[in-house]
């Protein structure tokens, strides 16, 4: 089970469960966090909106939780585990620290593996793929063309059903990696759309990526980016994504992607960094589409 695979475990519901805990340093009894969770009105009942008791969705979550390392059983309490904490005090910004353990377990390859979160990772790099040209129907599973790029290593994904799909993309927003538009049409029907769409994310890694100098070189740029979200060119997870794909990247090394070229140029046009292409310099193509750019240095701007 996963994030992915169980779906009671959405981001607001996780955080749900820590942010009570993240108020209470010596843990909260489980029966009362579950109360919070499941008032005696609805306990049992079919109240939520997935038509599953909230009895069931406290539960799924909080196993959830405690799979992924959030949570941990103290005598008859609950409390968050000392490294999901991150050194955080009551009173403070909880969701600052739920986000940064998300982060470090969901994109460390090792943790991900040891908390059964691989999946998102593989799942993520597919998504990141797609071009942002071409929104996704958020109503439409994925498998048919997921399975035409990358065969029988679909399953791997985790994407095997709506449900799942639609799980992840909430996860996929949550951490900044997509942008979910749209809503019911005049058929009432559901037209929301999906667009990846990193920036977020990318904007947020910006103080690791420049920590040592405000002007990189792109592979070195893409070599740090990388090394925290592996799901980027050059990381770990992008590079095992593309062994799969039964048609090879073209310019493998040479091409960034539609999704991250964009990304980069939306960052530039908000005087978030520069891009430069110098003469002379190792270059990388920016993808835009209809049209191609080069970029050899990428610098931090105020």
């Amino acid at each position: 089970m996963s994030i992915v695979t169980t779906a009671q475990a959405v981001p607001s519901r996780l955080f749900a469960i820590y942010a009570a805990l993240f108020e209470s340093e010596t843990g909260e009894i489980k029966d009362r966090i579950e109360a919070w969770a499941t008032p005696p009105s609805l306990s049992g009942r079919g109240a939520d909106d997935d038509g599953e008791s909230t009895t069931t969705l406290f539960n799924n979550t909080l196993q959830e939780a405690r799979r992924i390392g959030l949570v941990e059983d103290i005598d008859d309490k609950l409390r968050l585990t000392a490294d999901a904490r991150g050194g955080g005090k009551k009173v403070r910004d909880s969701e600052v620290y739920f986000l940064d353990y998300m982060r470090r377990t969901l994109f460390d390859p090792a943790r991900a593996l040891e908390t059964q979160q691989s999946g998102f990772m593989i799942a993520l790099t597919w998504f990141l793929s797609s071009s942002p040209l071409r929104p996704m129907n958020f109503s439409e599973p994925p498998q048919v063309g997921m399975r035409a790029q990358i065969g029988d290593h679909a399953p791997k994904t985790e994407l095997t059903s709506l449900n799942r799909y639609q799980n992840f993309l909430y996860w996929a927003r949550y951490l900044g990696f997509a942008t979910i538009v749209g809503g019911r049409d005049a058929d009432d029907q559901n037209a929301r759309r999906v667009i990846p769409d990193p920036v977020r994310a990318i904007e947020g890694a910006l103080p690791a990526v420049f920590a040592e100098g405000n002007d990189l070189p792109i592979e070195q740029f893409l070599t740090r980016l990388s090394g925290i979200f592996p799901v980027f060119e050059k990381g770990s997870v992008r590079e095992d994504y593309e062994a799969m794909l039964l048609i090879p990247v073209p310019d493998p090394g040479q091409r960034l992607s539609i999704t991250t070229s964009i990304a980069l140029q939306r960052l530039a046009d908000r005087q978030r960094i520069a891009l430069t292409s110098l003469a002379d310099a190792p270059t990388r193509i920016l993808d835009f589409g209809s049209r191609e750019g080069r970029v050899s240095h990428v610098a931090l701007r105020a």
